[in-house]
């Protein structure tokens, strides 16, 4: 598609570029430093490494700084350096039961493993405005006189594993059986050739960047930033783009599913917040080595399904994103339990919500209609003036008819009846002539008496 230059030119475009350089330094306050928006605004960093698929968090915060809090504008600029870095490999797959929870709530169970961890929240407090953040603000640690002793951190059971075991879920697609789990001395000792990594195995391979068939659900996880998603999509694609979808529309069509727009009304088994570690293979050992760790939030909600009467039993649904993003997470799961009923609803349609709830898309597209249109709309306007001079035109030619018809004392005749008008009016004068004769003819009775 391809737009008309504005007047100007590259001139005008870099002066209001300025102007809205300006409106951020604008004001008498301190400039707002990526250092505090890093670590005072961290709700907002997590939705923007989210919807950008990169953890960054100073990046994140750059970003935000320079789109003026727009945090659209902000993940699209994270987006796009994201795809100037070079692929070295993926990392380690890990389980969210290394997770170091900081937060851990089960609305499904009042007693859980672990036990319930509230975490900073205040999902249980009042909304109410606080006047005192408007002046001074103080640092002073709300928890400075806490008395708790430190301890070491807990690896948290999933919760859902115990429904589970007890048979009320579908067992894990990827669990090994017990023939899979107990290597052999083969293959618990590599060979030489496996403890010497090559060129090829640490850096992907032409095969693997090329993009291959989407409909068929691969050995390892559709990576969605190399190969283009096809429908219908595997469901590791479908997690993807649901985990870097826009927060408010990935919200919004998980609360259309519980509104009468779907069928899921699901119960979190729990949701989760914390760090979880990120290992990549070393280069020579061949041995996992934990590089860093990253915040994520995690959750996962159960369906009755009641369809199979010989055994109900829950279906799933799992959402996992960057940072402290609770709202976004429970959303995506309920999505993505309602695209496995593959119902008629539009959220249970996966190529209608992945197509809709990516922010660059969507607002990209939107946002492009402020762009100049001058050529198609100057032929749009073009085809309404022609219809309507068209319409006009005929108007006036019923007019002028019109008008004819009035001039007349009756109203415009066909020939037809013109015709038979003339031998009605011819047989009312040969009527008239008869009588005028007969009555010349006849005598009055005082005439017969002279």
């Amino acid at each position: 598609m391809g737009y008309v230059a504005v007047e100007a030119g590259e001139e005008t475009i870099r002066k209001a570029e300025k102007l809205f350089e300006k409106a951020r330094i604008d004001g008498d306050a301190e400039l707002l430093s990526v250092d505090q928006i890093d670590e005072q605004l961290g709700r907002l960093t997590s939705q923007v490494m989210g919807e950008a698929g990169l953890y960054a968090p100073r990046l994140a915060a750059i970003a935000i700084k320079q789109a003026q809090g727009d945090t659209v504008e902000a993940a699209f600029l994270l987006r796009a350096y994201r795809s100037t870095l070079e692929l070295w490999g993926y990392a380690e797959p890990v389980t969210t039961d290394e997770m170091i929870a900081t937060r851990r709530v089960s609305p499904a169970f009042k007693d859980v493993p672990g036990g319930q961890i509230l975490g900073g929240t205040k999902d249980y407090t009042q909304r109410l405005l606080d006047f005192d953040l408007d002046g001074a603000d103080s640092k002073t640690d709300p928890t400075a006189t806490w008395e708790v002793e430190p301890e070491s951190p807990e690896q948290l059971r999933n919760v859902v594993d115990l429904l589970r075991e007890e048979g009320l879920l579908p067992a894990l697609e990827s669990e090994p059986t017990d023939a899979e789990s107990e290597p052999t001395d083969a293959e618990s000792e590599p060979t030489d050739a496996e403890s010497e990594p090559t060129d090829a195995k640490s850096e992907p391979t032409d095969a693997e960047s090329e993009p291959t068939d989407a409909n068929t659900e691969p050995d390892e996880p559709y990576d969605t930033t190399r190969r283009p998603v096809t429908h219908p999509a595997p469901r590791s694609a479908v997690l993807q783009e649901l985990s870097r979808g826009e927060t408010g529309a990935v919200t919004a069509l998980g609360y259309s599913v519980i509104r009468g727009y779907g069928q899921v009304h699901p119960t979190l088994g729990e949701a989760k917040t914390g760090r979880l570690p990120v290992r990549i293979e070393h280069p020579y050992t061949g041995e996992p080595v934990e590089v860093t760790t990253v915040e994520i939030s995690e959750t996962e909600s159960v369906v009755p399904v009641y369809a199979k009467r010989d055994d109900p039993q829950f279906s799933f649904g799992y959402g996992l994103v960057f940072g402290r993003n609770e709202r976004k997470a429970i959303a995506m799961s309920m999505l993505d339990a309602a695209i496995q009923l593959d119902g008629d609803e539009p959220a249970e349609d996966a190529e209608f919500v992945l197509d809709l709830v990516d922010g660059m898309d969507s607002f990209g597209f939107i946002e492009h209609l402020k762009l100049p249109h001058y050529v198609t709309f100057q032929s749009i306007l073009d085809r309404i003036r022609s219809i309507r001079a068209g319409q006009n035109a005929g108007e006036s030619e019923r007019g002028e008819t019109g008008e004819r018809s009035e001039r007349t004392d009756e109203p415009p005749q066909s020939d037809d009846m013109n015709a038979t008008n003339e031998r009605t009016a011819t047989d009312d004068r040969i009527g008239d002539e008869s009588t005028e004769q007969e009555s010349d003819g006849e005598t009055t009775p005082m005439e017969a008496g002279r």
